[in-house]
């Protein structure tokens, strides 16, 4: 424990997109195909919200999937936590896209500006497209 207290210095804003083709990654090691949501700060991050929102024009009727991984910056990807997206919709001027927040990695530290926190979907079919928001407070 800190002799001193800890205060965020940075709120800070970042994403990702998918690509909007079919996935065939099977491999769950995470070491392929993956998109950068955030990267730590040099003194460290903590990850406050992260939400997947639909916004490609697909309606595959499988099951989209998002998994979520730490990576250290060398060769570790551990593999956090997945989320089912369900089937997509085809998002309109009266019709919502999928929208899901993942709370299950909030509270994620990246410990230094070697860490990040990186996601790979599954994309069912073209036009599957999503985009990954996360706020983080950097420290």
């Amino acid at each position: 424990m800190s002799a001193s207290p800890v205060f965020f210095v940075t709120p800070r804003h970042a994403g990702a997109d998918s690509t909007g083709s079919a996935n065939s990654v099977t491999t769950r090691s995470g070491a392929n195909n993956l998109a950068t949501v955030v990267t730590g700060a040099a003194g460290g991050s903590i990850i406050e919200r992260v939400t997947i929102v639909q916004n490609g024009t697909g309606a595959s009727t499988a099951n989209n999937i998002a998994r979520f991984y730490i990576y250290d910056g060398t060769t570790n990807f551990d593999l956090v936590h997945e989320v089912n997206l369900g089937a997509s919709v085809t998002p309109s001027a009266t019709v919502l896209g999928t929208r899901i927040t993942v709370p299950e990695v909030v509270g994620f530290k990246l410990p230094s500006a070697s860490y990040s926190l990186r996601v790979w979907f599954s994309a069912a079919a073209a036009g599957d497209d999503y985009t990954i928001t996360a706020q983080v407070a950097d420290l």
